[in-house]
């Protein structure tokens, strides 16, 4: 059980929003930064000095005290062509997939959507409860005094800063179930982090959090097996990262 400890001493800024009174629904614009670990083999491996460490990207959740959605806010694909020595070129495309989560707070239930290799999958699952542990730490994100929790899964140590005075349990991803708006997540010190970087709270559209139907329907099992598989099939031309795809084509 979770013992929320006091916060912190300053003005709390409370879920409100002009003259619409105490609102617990809105939207949470993160910044995510995955950091890259690139495997080049062949004539290819003379470009692994110029490939990029990390990947950034913008994500929405839109959230309410029923359920949550969090998906792409802009998507941007990047293609770059280096040329070999002796001729020819290496192709190299850092495709952002199509990936949602749909979280059903009320039912305790959540979907994802992932994109692989052009094709969608979906994958339900009953929301996991987690093993948090309040560490006593403190600070404030976008005027929100937050509280950070750890975890421990898959050989991961995760971090996570809740806000609990947005008292809803949801937050970007998987990371939630807290009693608050997660607002910042650093997984295993910095190899996975995400930030917020606006908060709006406001009326949601009830058509804005709408459960992803497209894909063909996976357990996570299933999908892990098939993303190895495949990975297998492609040996050194491919890798995959997170959900991040990095696709390498050796042009002659």
């Amino acid at each position: 059980m979770l013992l929320l400890l006091p916060l912190l001493t300053g003005t709390l800024v409370m879920a409100q929003s002009g003259n619409n009174g105490f609102l617990l629904s809105g939207s949470v614009i993160y910044e995510q930064v995955m950091q890259l670990d690139i495997q080049l083999e062949g004539d290819a491996a003379q470009f692994a000095h110029a490939l990029p460490k990390e990947q950034k990207s913008e994500k929405i959740l839109h959230f309410s005290e029923e359920a949550a959605l969090y998906e792409n806010f802009k998507t941007e694909n990047v293609e770059e062509a280096m040329e070999m020595e002796g001729g020819g070129s290496v192709m190299i495309k850092m495709a952002q997939p199509e990936n949602k989560v749909f979280t059903d707070l009320d039912k305790g239930e959540q979907t994802e959507q992932k994109e692989f290799m052009s094709r969608l999958f979906l994958i339900e699952s009953e929301l996991k409860k987690g093993e948090w542990k309040l560490t006593g730490g403190q600070k404030i994100i976008l005027e929100y005094p937050c509280q950070e929790a750890i975890t421990n899964e898959e050989d991961q140590e995760i971090h996570v800063w809740f806000a609990p005075g947005i008292a809803v349990h949801a937050g970007p991803g998987k990371f939630g179930n807290l009693p608050g708006l997660v607002l910042a997540v650093d997984v295993n010190e910095g190899e996975f982090v995400i930030s917020a970087t606006s908060i709006e709270l406001k009326e949601l559209d009830k058509a804005v959090l709408t459960k992803p139907g497209k894909g063909k329907k996976v357990t996570e099992e299933e999908f892990h097996a098939i993303v190895e598989e495949k990975m297998k099939e492609m040996g050194a031309e491919g890798g995959i990262s997170g959900g991040h795809t990095v696709v390498i084509k050796i042009q002659q």
